[in-house]
C-alpha cells in the first residue's frame, strides 16, 4: 500500500484517490455514530411522549431513558470497537465475567426491572385504575421500573414490586363502558324472550347506562359476602334489595347481587356496582358493605 501520497501535478487522481482512501474511513464512522446520535434523540424522545401519554411517572420516564441510553452507548462501543477491529474474545470475555458478577449483585433489582418492562410494554393496568393484585387492592398511583404505588382502601399506599406483579393474579375492574353495554343488552334480550317481564324491569337501568357510554370508560367492582346457612335467606334478600335501591343514586346503576357460591354451611353472594370514579370505590365501598350487613350483626348480637 502506498504510504506517501503522489505529486499532484503529475498524478492528481492518484492523489485524490490517495486521501479519499485515507479519510473515508473515518469519515463513514462519523457518519455512523452522527446516525446512531440522531437515532437516540428521536426514540428517546419518542419514548417520553408515549410513556407521559399513557400516565407513567417521572422515574419510570427517567428509567426507560437510561435504559435506551446504555443500549446506544453500547451500539457505539461496538461500532468503534469493529472499526478498530479489537480483540472479540478478550471484549466478550470480559462482558460475561463483569455480567455475571453484576446479575449475582443486584438479581432482585434486575429481576424487578424485567417485571417493570413487562408491565409497561404488556399493560395490564395504567395509573388511574382500581386493581387487585394478589392480596393488594387499590388505584394504581404509579408505576415505575421496580415498582408499582397503590393507594389502598384505608388512604395508605403500598409499594407492589414489579416481580409480584408479574407472578401475581391481577384483576383491572376498569371496563369499556359502551361495550359493557351492549353486552348486557344482549344478554337480557335473550332472556326477554322467555319472559317479557324480565326485559321491563331491566329497559330503565340500560337506559341510564346509555346515557352515560360518552364517559367511555367506568369500573366494575365485585366483592362476596358469605352467608351463614341459618340466616333468613328470604329476609336477607329482602334486606339487600332495599340497600341496593338506597345506594342506587351513589353509583352509576342500581348495584346488582347473584349467588356465586356454596361453601360448607353457607352461601356466598357476589355483589357488583359501577362507578365513573375509582375514588369512589376507595371511600363508600365499605360504608356499603356495612349497610348489607345491618340486619347480620343485629341478629347475630346477643
Amino acid at each position: 500500500m502506498q504510504q506517501t501520497p503522489p505529486d499532484f501535478v503529475v498524478d492528481p487522481i492518484g492523489y485524490i484517490q490517495f486521501y479519499f482512501n485515507l479519510y473515508a474511513p473515518y469519515i463513514l464512522l462519523f457518519l455512523a455514530l452522527f446516525v446512531l446520535v440522531v437515532l437516540y434523540f428521536i426514540v428517546t424522545r419518542l419514548a417520553k411522549r408515549s410513556l407521559i401519554r399513557i400516565g407513567m411517572g417521572q422515574e419510570a420516564t427517567t428509567g426507560i431513558v437510561l435504559i435506551l441510553r446504555l443500549v446506544f452507548f453500547i451500539a457505539a462501543v461496538m461500532l468503534l470497537v469493529s472499526y478498530f477491529e479489537a480483540n472479540y474474545a478478550a471484549i466478550l470475555s470480559a462482558s460475561a465475567i463483569f455480567g455475571t458478577a453484576l446479575g449475582l449483585a443486584f438479581s432482585t433489582a434486575l429481576s424487578n426491572i424485567v417485571s417493570g418492562l413487562y408491565v409497561l410494554a404488556a399493560r395490564p393496568f395504567r395509573v388511574g385504575d382500581y386493581v387487585r393484585i394478589g392480596d393488594v387492592e387499590g388505584i394504581v398511583r404509579e408505576i415505575t421500573l421496580n415498582y408499582t404505588r397503590v393507594l389502598l382502601s384505608d388512604e395508605s399506599r403500598q409499594l407492589v414490586p414489579n416481580s409480584k406483579v408479574v407472578t401475581s393474579q391481577v384483576t383491572n375492574f376498569r371496563i369499556d363502558l359502551s361495550e359493557y353495554v351492549k353486552q348486557k343488552e344482549e344478554e337480557a334480550a335473550l332472556k326477554a324472550e322467555r319472559d317479557h317481564s324480565y326485559r321491563e324491569t331491566l329497559d330503565d337501568a340500560w337506559r341510564q347506562l346509555r346515557m352515560l357510554t360518552k364517559n367511555e370508560e367506568a369500573y366494575r367492582y365485585t366483592f362476596d359476602l358469605n352467608i351463614h346457612m341459618n340466616q333468613d335467606m328470604a329476609k336477607t334478600m329482602e334486606t339487600f334489595d332495599q340497600v341496593c335501591d338506597k345506594w342506587s343514586h351513589v353509583f352509576l346503576t342500581r348495584p346488582t347481587y347473584m349467588v356465586w357460591a356454596k361453601p360448607t354451611a353457607a352461601i356466598t353472594i357476589r355483589f357488583a356496582f359501577i362507578v365513573s370514579d375509582p375514588m369512589i370505590i376507595v371511600k363508600r365501598s365499605s360504608d356499603f358493605m356495612r349497610d348489607l350487613l345491618q340486619d347480620y350483626y343485629e341478629s347475630e348480637a346477643p
